[in-house]
């Protein structure tokens, strides 16, 4: 069964029962509605779902996954392929979170919570006590402040506006970071090396995955509403119908 047709599509996974099975939907990213789903996340199933889709496909938004980077180049080899900045900057994120167990004086004073959001957000939106607690951190540990640097630094990569400043940005942030002492931030660089081209596309691209995780949010609601489904078929037309307009 195929929906409207679309110009700018996501992929993403949402699971049917979390650690056991999961289905991949694909949505239209100008108007939100899911256009087509299929059970499991492997690359055949994501090759299998972007099928279903008609029209002339220019953008595709999906997730760092190898899988849908394959998927969408065999599929659709002429589009623009975007990534989701979310997922990028959750590298960073949970980077930090690993590394605040080597903290020792900032956990006898403050939550995890706390710490784990002061170095997550940007340092103008800290008031000046959380920025003078950050840089305590720092000092009390390196990596912690490895990553909150890169995490910063990528977040200025992002702010460009035209692909010659994309690749300006990126190439810099690149070069001092591939071969980075902190082994987490340069296993991350790795990673965007890998995607470079995707990445070009996503610092300047107006799309983003934002519309799917809203959409997956829905999904969770729709799930819970239910109190689940027996057959997953009548799961997926509820949802497409709940994001139909």
């Amino acid at each position: 069964m195929v929906e409207e047709s679309a110009q700018h599509i996501c992929v993403d996974e949402f699971a049917l029962r979390k650690g056991h099975n999961y289905a991949t939907s694909v949505l239209n990213a100008e108007t939100g509605r899911i256009l087509a789903i299929v059970p499991h996340r492997d690359q055949d199933a994501i090759e299998a779902v972007l099928k279903k889709v008609t029209g002339k496909i220019q953008t595709v938004i999906s997730d760092f996954a190898p899988a849908m980077a394959s998927a969408i180049q065999a599929v659709y080899p002429a589009a623009i392929h975007v990534l989701d900045r979310f997922h990028l900057v959750q590298f960073f994120t949970d980077a930090g979170q690993r590394r605040r167990r080597y903290l020792g004086e900032a956990k006898k004073h403050h939550t995890s919570r706390f710490i784990d959001r002061c170095l997550a957000r940007k340092p103008e939106q800290l008031t000046e006590e959380e920025r003078a607690f950050v840089q305590e951190w720092h000092l009390e540990d390196d990596h912690t402040k490895h990553i909150y640097q890169a995490l910063n630094h990528m977040r200025y990569v992002l702010k460009a506006t035209t692909s010659t400043q994309a690749k300006k940005r990126l190439k810099d942030w690149l070069k001092r970071y591939q071969f980075h002492t902190c082994g987490v931030v340069a296993k991350i660089a790795k990673t965007v090396i890998i995607r470079e081209e995707a990445m070009i596309h996503t610092i300047y691209s107006p799309f983003s995955n934002g519309i799917m995780e809203g959409t997956n949010n829905k999904i969770k609601l729709i799930k819970r509403r239910g109190f689940g489904y027996r057959n997953d078929d009548h799961l997926f037309l509820r949802l497409r119908l709940e994001t139909g307009h």
